[in-house]
């Protein structure tokens, strides 16, 4: 101001102060919690709050750090937690009383863990394992209470349900927190200027993609990254051709207008006659931890434990960057066929995660999992977890096909196909805001389009960039 006849000047004492980056007192998403219930007028969605449900809607603060689930109390500025109170019984209600927002310990019992929510909802379950469950009929309905996983099969008096959806703010916390676990974050630092309205190449497989030799070659590499020991090896809802699915998948889908890698892998890396575990376990540790628990989480629920929804759980924490489709179980030959015309009758660049049961010649059933893309010419099922094979038994495998008989034949090899579901990748997702806001210490990861710490997010790492301050792009 050239009327200001004043120098005006910062003290040398606040030296310290200007240089020092504020961190969040925490990282509380937000969110929700809803649960729905089948009446002769439709549907109706009730919220759990303190005591009880009622159909407004309640919002509800997570924690991820400390695992809190609290309800703010405007009147005295309090936060309410929910707390699991179980112990030795088979259930018990939860009560909610006063808490602090402050980072402890994750044994205890106001520690929720919401990392199983997906789009078509999931469970909550606290420290412990228990479930969080709510009663839809009764005197108590819509109270919310906790039972063991062991004692869920008896627990059917007043139609409990333990299906909860939540806020798509939390869900895109949850699925920028397997981004940040599994490197496949697009910016970094958070907030930078020229990261975010840089123009993103398009990762959706374009409609002229093609097979060629080093894409061949590149397939079989991941394909027969398996050891003898490892073939049958379960880790998650599958085994190695579901871990070889997920690193074609992303890789076809990252790179396909650039060369494909020679060596390496996105998720682990590729050497002949070995367990691809070993890798991916040293690279990404808690994403391998995520993974297997996925059906352990969900083992004690009928209504998840399904292979349609088992598949789009563990997809979804593997490539959270991508919006999923999942199909039905189709079990019966005659719909499986009318599947598979219908994805034969898809638009070329349409790419899909192929899940399924086959009963073998011995008379067991075992899960299998591949990638399935759509080329001009054709449908293609890529084959996963064949160390024996050569390249050119692979090449041959992977003719396009317009025929679903065919597409069967390629699926079930020398077994038959009793179950089948697809999982379809629709592109990414463009509306995580959590994505280009929030860094985690050194977020560089692997090189673009592969940022993220590899660790967990918490209120001391975020927005902790190189360049020091991030600014938020508001």
């Amino acid at each position: 101001n050239s009327k200001d006849r004043y120098n005006h000047t910062v003290d040398s004492s606040m030296k310290d102060w200007i240089q020092t980056i504020a961190t969040p007192g925490n990282i509380s998403v937000q969110t929700f919690i809803a649960w729905d219930l089948q009446t002769t007028e439709g549907n109706e969605r009730y919220f759990i709050r303190w005591g009880g449900s009622d159909k407004n809607t309640t919002p509800l603060y997570y924690n991820p750090e400390s695992g809190h689930l609290a309800q703010y109390d405007p009147v005295s500025g309090s936060l309410y937690c929910m707390y699991s109170q179980v112990d030795n019984y088979q259930w018990n209600w939860v009560t909610w009383a006063s808490c602090s927002d402050a980072a402890i310990s994750k044994e205890n019992p106001t520690f929720w863990n919401v990392s199983f929510e997906t789009d078509q909802g999931g469970i909550i379950t606290d420290y412990k394992g228990n479930t969080l469950r709510v009663t839809r009929y009764g005197s108590n309905w819509g109270v919310a209470y906790a039972a063991k996983p062991s004692y869920l099969e008896k627990d059917t008096t007043n139609s409990p349900t333990s299906l909860f959806i939540v806020d798509k703010n939390l869900l895109n916390w949850t699925r920028y927190t397997a981004s940040n676990l599994g490197k496949t974050g697009q910016y970094c630092p958070a907030g930078n200027h020229e990261s975010i309205v840089h123009k993103r190449v398009k990762r959706d497989l374009p409609p002229n993609f093609q097979l060629t030799e080093e894409w061949i070659q590149r397939l079989y590499d991941i394909a027969t990254s398996v050891s003898a020991e490892s073939e049958t090896r379960v880790s998650g809802f599958c085994g190695p051709c579901a871990l070889h699915s997920f690193q074609m998948l992303a890789e076809l889908q990252d790179r396909h207008s650039r060369e494909p890698l020679q060596s390496g892998g996105y998720f682990f890396d590729t050497v002949p006659n070995t367990d691809p575990f070993i890798s991916f376990s040293q690279r990404y540790p808690h994403l391998e931890r995520l993974l297997e628990d996925v059906p352990k989480k969900y083992a004690p629920y009928p209504h998840y434990s399904t292979q349609s929804f088992l598949s789009f759980a563990s997809i979804d924490t593997m490539l959270p960057q991508y919006f999923w489709s999942a199909s039905t179980e189709f079990t019966n030959r005659d719909e499986i066929l009318s599947h598979i015309s219908s994805l034969i009758s898809s638009p070329a660049g349409s790419i899909w995660f192929g899940v399924m049961e086959r009963q073998h010649p011995d008379g067991i059933t075992r899960g299998h999992a591949v990638p399935i893309l759509r080329i001009s010419q054709g449908l293609v099922v890529i084959p996963t977890n064949v160390r024996l094979w050569t390249l050119e038994t692979f090449r041959r495998f992977l003719a396009p096909t317009t025929d679903p008989s065919q597409v069967i034949a390629n699926l079930e090899g020398p077994n038959t196909l009793t179950r089948f579901t697809t999982i379809q990748s629709l592109g990414m997702l463009t509306t995580n805001m959590f994505d280009s806001m929030v860094s985690n210490r050194n977020c560089t990861g692997e090189g673009e389009d592969r940022r993220g710490s590899g660790e967990y997010p918490t209120s001391a790492s975020v927005n902790q960039c190189p360049s020091g301050r991030c600014a938020l792009p508001f």
